[in-house]
């Protein structure tokens, strides 16, 4: 009976094998980009006392960022840097600030742009515009950093319930080897662990889409 319908098992499992090694570099290079998104988006209070620091210091505003980028680190120096070079290019200042949101869109940094650019073009105060934008993204950063606290629980439930599939499986191998090898050597068994791995991922992401609250 296996070997008549053999062929007609190694095909989806091929086939669902080849789906997973297409998607499985774009989760890893998409966790890598949440990740650098992530540290940038931490980082923007900072910038923003920065400049506001360096313009209280009489400095202008290129000047307040270059010095800024020296003393930061990570994504947001890398992004910095470039904007700084497109900026002695002949770019305008706020359209490079512009170009690093699209490049990494955040929300804080929208509303530094916005009032960097909205300041320039009226000839008002910076540095009080920049006080009452680092207080608004103070206020933002620590509720999200509650909202963030509130939701731990449940992005570790959906990483519990998707390793708990192979924690099982694993110690079932070892307690009962005799019955857990018709799983890694027919098709069948592959197969059920090509679906039991798919259905894993999906159950994964909607459980991380449900406790990701977007504000």
């Amino acid at each position: 009976f296996c070997e008549v319908y053999e062929p007609l098992i190694i095909v989806p499992a091929a086939a669902a094998a080849c789906a997973l090694g297409m998607v499985a570099p774009w989760f890893y290079f998409s966790a890598k980009a949440r990740k650098r998104a992530l540290l940038f988006e931490s980082s923007i209070l900072e910038l923003s006392l920065g400049l506001t620091s360096g313009l209280r210091a009489g400095q202008a505003l290129p000047q307040a960022l270059e010095v800024f980028s020296r003393r930061c680190d990570g994504p947001m120096k890398e992004e910095l840097l470039i904007v700084i070079r497109e900026s002695r290019l002949g770019l305008e200042l706020a359209e490079a600030l512009q170009r690093m949101y699209n490049r990494i869109p955040c929300e804080d940094l929208q509303l530094l742009i916005i009032s960097i650019r909205l300041t320039a073009q009226s000839g008002g105060s910076m540095v009080d515009v920049l006080e009452k934008i680092t207080q608004m993204i103070r206020g933002r950063t620590e509720f999200q950093q509650k909202l963030r606290a509130l939701t731990a629980q449940g992005r570790f439930e959906a990483l519990a319930m998707s390793l708990a599939p192979l924690v099982a499986f694993t110690l079932l191998f070892f307690i009962n080897n005799d019955l857990m090898l018709p799983m890694v050597q027919t098709a069948i068994g592959w197969c059920a662990i090509c679906v039991m791995l798919t259905l894993e991922v999906i159950g994964y992401l909607v459980i991380r889409a449900i406790v990701d609250i977007k504000v």
